[in-house]
């Protein structure tokens, strides 16, 4: 994203972390976390010093079901990564799916009265729409501006200095379910964790797998988790839409599972080594035998084609594919830079590719976070794009209002651990 297409507001308002010398970032998931560490380095790119992959225990579609699991999960990723890092994080931005993130718009006017407009103008329009929009619940984690005008003139890059009577801010917001979010928010910082913002992860990944180009003229990005998968249409160099849609990876799982009667570890397995969206010539005939559910020892008890599989997770996979596109409807980027990026694990599956340029007829291709600096030292980052993308917008300033919240009360969080242990005795 160009400067030159963001309004730039005051840091010390807005981004906290910014000034810290060390950055935390976790993205929490429905079937993993993955937490960074980075120093944010003036004048240059952050650099990596930490970086830390685990199971996310007691998570369901990127919401909470076992509290003290997701606890566990959120202290021994974090554990591994200062370990590496050999820093200690007080303060973290999350990425969450939590509460299923959408997009709604609204234009703030403001009367300045001839004077030149300040960095302050623009905060309280942000603040504005997100009181306007915030109802009961439903929280905002972005407000964003979009356009902004001068007495109906021609959109400004950068508003301020400049003098009029009628100050309009088109602002984008992204909000989230509030109840979702806050018991997200309130694990974390059970683990003597600061939440400093909370970023919706489609955003965040939009932010690592796009060129300055592809936001510029147009893209689509499609976060493919576990049991959520995350749609952000960038345009204008600037986060213009998000959505949410209750499908991912896990469906393709369960799908297996159901379809050929065996376990889910065995459907996971069977799906990573053999599974595909496109059926290739020779699939009718290479077999694959498949053990039931039962004694593991036990040998297998029955033998299916890779046809077979691919006719079970094409139909799933091209449903994900549909709901997001009629989502969207009329709103997709411009034909001239019309253009799709995958990530998230369950772009990893093959022929999703593929499958996804049939339905959304558009150029697609699998999105990878850029090299950070430092990055050499640690494996392969596909599997953190997110994270990436997280540790990217917390060391830097987006010209925008975040999410933020107030620790939670002691009496909150209790009622929080027991509504988990009830959970665990009773499901």
């Amino acid at each position: 994203m160009t400067e030159a297409s963001v309004i730039p507001l005051r840091p010390s308002a807005q981004r906290p972390l910014a000034r810290q010398d060390i950055l935390g970032v976790i993205d929490i998931g429905s079937t993993k976390m993955c937490c960074l560490i980075g120093r944010n380095r003036q004048g240059a790119d952050v650099e990596l010093l930490g970086a830390s992959y685990q199971l996310a225990e007691g998570m369901r579609a990127g919401e909470i079901v076992d509290v003290e699991a997701v606890e566990a999960s959120v202290l021994a990723v974090v554990h591994e990564a200062e370990q590496q890092a050999g820093e200690t994080l007080r303060e973290v931005v999350i990425g969450v799916t939590a509460g299923r993130p959408s997009s709604a718009r609204t234009v703030v006017e403001q009367d300045i009265g001839g004077r030149a407009v300040t960095s302050n103008d623009v905060l309280k329009a942000l603040s504005e729409a997100e009181d306007r929009l915030r109802s009961e619940g439903v929280e905002c984690l972005h407000a964003l501006p979009v356009e902004v005008t001068l007495d109906g003139g021609q959109p400004l890059k950068d508003p301020r200095g400049m003098m009029g009577r009628k100050l309009a801010v088109e602002v984008h917001v992204v909000q989230t379910g509030v109840v979702p979010l806050h018991n997200l928010v309130a694990a974390v910082e059970r683990c003597h964790l600061e939440v400093h913002g909370v970023v919706a992860n489609a955003y965040a990944a939009g932010l690592a797998a796009l060129s300055e180009e592809e936001m510029a003229l147009g893209a689509l990005v499609l976060d493919l988790g576990g049991g959520i998968t995350g749609a952000a249409r960038f345009a204008a160099g600037k986060l213009q839409e998000v959505l949410s849609v209750p499908l991912g990876a896990n469906h393709v799982t369960q799908d297996l599972a159901f379809g050929l009667s065996i376990g889910r570890d065995q459907a996971e397995r069977l799906k990573t080594l053999y599974g595909s969206a496109l059926e290739h010539a020779g699939d009718s005939h290479e077999r694959i035998e498949v053990p039931g559910i039962g004694d593991p020892t036990a040998p297998p008890s029955q033998t299916v084609t890779r046809a077979r599989l691919t006719e079970i997770i094409r139909p799933r996979v091209e449903e994900i594919f549909h709901v997001v596109r009629d989502r969207f409807g009329d709103r997709m980027p411009p034909l001239a830079g019309r253009r799709l990026v995958l990530t998230g694990g369950g772009s990893q599956l093959e022929g999703t590719i593929e499958l996804a340029e049939e339905v959304f007829d558009m150029p697609t291709r699998l999105g990878r976070a850029r090299p950070l600096a430092g990055s050499a030292a640690f494996d392969d980052l596909t599997a953190a794009t997110t994270a990436s993308g997280l540790l990217s917008w917390a060391g830097r300033d987006d010209g925008g209002l975040t999410y933020r919240t107030p620790r939670p009360t002691p009496a909150f969080t209790a009622r929080l651990a027991k509504f988990g242990q009830w959970l665990k005795e009773n499901f």
